[in-house]
């Protein structure tokens, strides 16, 4: 499950860099793709930046893949000996890079406003891969998703595994607080000898194709196109490609492997809900305001809005009567905040506009409803193909304490089910404190150890 739900709405910060070199001399060549980080007040931002050109034909891009933000145009862009410079225009303000050129690497001070803060970034080469790693695109009735397969070196044909995003929008990474999750896991398999697709969501990023109707549905339909793609590479066994679904989308993974047993060889669930949606929503928050420190009676008053929101939903009720209640819970929230938090909000009562009418979209769409009501353990216990099924201890959004049993007995007649509890992981796998939210952007970005290990050797032992 995303983080959509653990947030009313996502506040928009900007990134840039720049420093300023002193020695004069031939100025720096930073043409490529570069990939790095801001931070700011403690939170590491993702970036890819990309550079074309030389001296006045110089131009690049950046790709803020935490913001939905890509292929946004650099200005002012210069490079003085070892000394780079490059402006983001925003409607927050004009965010200005200034670095400093050493090798492959980039680092320096950005600023936007009142904010101040840092980055780096490395240069991203092809050559360096221990692999072959290749853009990719997949047709759909009306829209094309853009993806990357990563081919192993060596002798083909590989086994392969097709990755399969959770609920909101992700690009092929899945970039979570500058944590490449899916990014990271892909090269981890490929060096492994396992060939892997990834690709962004369905109208996200650099796929085309409208978000209205997205559902499980539209989900697997995106999912069989992938699967096809990987199915009809002469460099992959076409009896050793399974799927992995993160979160939500290990029911995605379920499905396919229901409704196309001949081509799904295995599948693995990473941080799967094995409750309804209904249930699973439920047990987080209770989870989350726990370890936030609310009392009891304020836990019980939160479940029980929650519960009102998704009755209605449910029941088929006019929703419009929800929008008091959002309305309510986002001016309660506000109160929570201090002076220096709601400054950084800026217009509060634009704030409350938004956030009321992103959780009016969310309710209301046919995708929520359908996530209340699905079980995911009917089609779990349908699959006969081998099954990894993963879950981190420290796990707030789908806790292994309430969906590790559910998991257990949907597989408990499938010989080459395999059900494991990582501990001290959170929901990204990465090793965590408390497993909380608000971990996410101050942890290392990486997964937690022996991790990547485990994945990659149950694959190549079941394929």
């Amino acid at each position: 499950m995303s983080t959509r739900w653990l947030f009313a709405i996502a506040m928009v910060t900007a990134l840039i860099l720049a420093s300023c070199g002193e020695d004069p001399g031939q100025a720096a060549d930073i043409s490529g793709q570069w990939r790095g980080e801001i931070l700011i007040a403690g939170v590491r931002l993702g970036i890819s930046v990309g550079f074309e050109g030389s001296g006045e034909t110089l131009s690049g891009t950046i790709d803020i893949p935490m913001q939905g933000a890509f292929g946004l145009n650099l200005s002012n862009l210069f490079v003085r000996s070892d000394s780079v410079g490059f402006d983001l225009p925003s409607g927050l303000g004009t965010a200005s890079f200034r670095g400093t050129v050493s090798g492959d690497s980039i680092w320096g001070t950005f600023e936007q406003g009142m904010e101040r803060g840092t980055f780096t970034l490395a240069r991203m080469s092809a050559e360096d891969l221990p692999y072959h790693s290749e853009d990719v695109e997949m047709q759909g009735d009306d829209y094309v998703l853009s993806g990357t397969l990563t081919i192993p070196e060596g002798e083909p044909p590989f086994p392969c595994v097709v990755l399969l995003s959770g609920s909101g929008l992700q690009e092929r990474n899945e970039n979570v607080f500058g944590f490449e999750v899916f990014g990271t896991l892909a090269d981890h398999l490929t060096r492994s000898g396992i060939a892997v697709l990834r690709f962004d969501d369905r109208g996200f990023a650099r796929s085309t194709g409208s978000l209205e109707g997205i559902n499980d549905s539209s989900m697997a339909v995106d999912a069989g196109l992938a699967l096809d793609l990987a199915l009809a590479d002469e460099r992959i066994d076409s009896g050793a490609v399974g799927l992995l679904g993160h979160s939500e989308g290990s029911n995605i993974a379920f499905m396919q492997a229901v409704q196309r047993p001949a081509d799904v060889a295995f599948v693995i669930s990473m941080a799967g809900p094995a409750l309804d949606g209904y249930h699973l929503i439920l047990d987080q928050l209770e989870v989350i305001l726990e370890l936030q420190g609310h009392s009891e009676e304020e836990i019980a008053e939160k479940l029980a809005l929650q519960r009102q929101v998704m009755d209605a939903v449910l029941a088929g009720e006019d929703l419009s009567s929800l929008d008091t209640l959002f309305r309510r819970q986002v001016t309660e929230q506000l109160d929570d905040l201090s002076e220096e938090e709601l400054a950084q909000i800026g217009d509060v009562d634009t704030y409350v506009e938004m956030a009321v009418q992103q959780s009016m979209s969310q309710v209301s769409s046919p995708w929520f409803y359908n996530f209340l009501s699905h079980d995911p353990t009917e089609l779990v216990a349908r699959v006969d193909c081998p099954v990894l099924a993963l879950f981190g201890s420290l796990d707030v959004q789908v806790t292994a304490e309430a969906n590790l049993e559910p998991m257990r007995e949907a597989l408990e007649d499938n010989p080459d089910a395999e059900v494991i509890v990582v501990e001290g992981a959170n929901h990204l796998f990465q090793a965590a404190s408390t497993g909380g939210v608000d971990e996410y952007p101050a942890l290392e970005k990486d997964f937690i150890e022996g991790f990547k290990r485990t994945v990659s050797d149950w694959i190549l032992e079941n394929t």
